[in-house]
């Protein structure tokens, strides 16, 4: 709150001088109202008996140093806006990020375990070689376990040979540990910073030690006092303004992981025995052989009739696939940083 300025007569300033202090002002005695006229200075130090500082009174800027403004500092990572600018310093001065993380880590890289898979079906052929162009195909139906089918194209025509397809293994898919570091990159800057400043009469603080600067006059979240740096490299904070902040309006993001796949698949063993059948509820044996991933198997014989088919697993072991990659590159670096150093909390001194 302003005080107020009560000139007085001259006799009067005379008559009162004893509770009053004043100024010399073109040979006339100007007498004020104020509890701290001058705040302690000598009557011809005088200029203004009663300032009233319309911000903040703070210490002025070490040498190399910008004069103070007020900033305001928030998280990134949530999508938060930064706030206007107060009414009090409503020029912006810097808008930009802080708190760049020049390491990033990258999902564990997985691959999916492999499963054998059952041969999908038989062939049938007028061949006694498994070999002839005509033929017939049994299909397995999709996902056979092995238990008891009668197949899809079963006939009780007669057939010379057929044809037990080789078992499979299904193939690895890349994936990612969900216990490791998510898929997605996390923000490039931890913190968004807004600096503000306004026009302000330097000299009107009660200590003539500090300076008024444009600020709210009431404590705003999230700002505080800082001073720029006008060089170039890292400075060392002075005393009244002790924590440094690196800022940047951009930066490169180079960052990136190399994505996730699968090597060939190793040491897998797959081997059933697959039994073929002249009735549909696979009790008149016609035949079995064991297959394995080396190739089919033919069984050959005159006036065979396929009308049921079950496996089993001998060897059920699908071997595994390595995986690769999830390896981080890049890094994020900070365009044409600057430097502000701080007071060490959020409270805006007025007075």
């Amino acid at each position: 709150m302003r005080r107020r300025k009560d000139p007085f007569g001259i006799a009067l300033a005379l008559a009162g001088a004893g509770s009053f202090a004043g100024c010399w002002e073109g040979g006339a005695v100007q007498i004020y109202s104020c509890n701290e006229p001058c705040f302690s200075l000598d009557a011809h130090e005088c200029n203004d008996p009663c300032p009233v500082c319309d911000g903040a009174c703070v210490p002025p800027p070490a040498l190399g140093f910008d004069d103070p403004i007020v900033l305001w500092r928030g998280d990134a990572t949530g999508g938060t806006s930064p706030p206007e600018c107060p009414a009090e310093a409503p020029d912006l001065v810097f808008d930009g990020y802080s708190g760049f993380n020049g390491e990033h880590a990258c999902p564990t890289c997985l691959c999916t375990k492999p499963s054998c898979e059952l041969p999908s079906g038989l062939v049938g052929s007028a061949s006694a070689t498994c070999g002839a162009t005509a033929s017939t195909s049994f299909a397995a139906p999709v996902g056979w376990s092995g238990a008891c089918t009668a197949p899809a194209a079963a006939t009780s025509g007669e057939l010379s040979s057929l044809l037990i397809l080789a078992p499979t293994v299904s193939a690895c898919a890349p994936t990612h540990d969900p216990g490791g570091a998510p898929p997605e990159l996390a923000a490039p800057a931890s913190t968004r910073v807004r600096a503000c400043t306004g026009t302000a009469d330097k000299n009107k603080c009660r200590d003539p030690s500090k300076m008024c600067v444009a600020a709210p006059w009431q404590r705003s979240q999230g700002f505080t006092m800082c001073i720029r740096y006008l060089g170039q490299r890292t400075p060392e904070c002075p005393e009244p303004y002790p924590d440094l902040l690196a800022v940047a309006e951009g930066f490169d993001d180079t960052r990136s992981c190399t994505p996730c796949a699968c090597e060939e698949l190793e040491d897998a063993t797959c081997a059933a025995l697959v039994s073929v059948y002249e009735d549909d509820g696979c009790r008149e044996l016609l035949g079995a052989e064991t297959v394995t991933m080396a190739g089919p198997k033919c069984v050959a014989g005159p006036d065979l009739r396929l009308e049921s088919m079950e496996a089993r697993w001998l060897r059920d072991d699908p071997g595994r696939c390595a995986p690769t990659g999830g390896v981080a590159m890049g890094q994020v670096t900070p365009e044409s940083p600057v430097y502000y150093c701080c007071q060490s909390d959020e409270v805006i001194p007025i007075y």
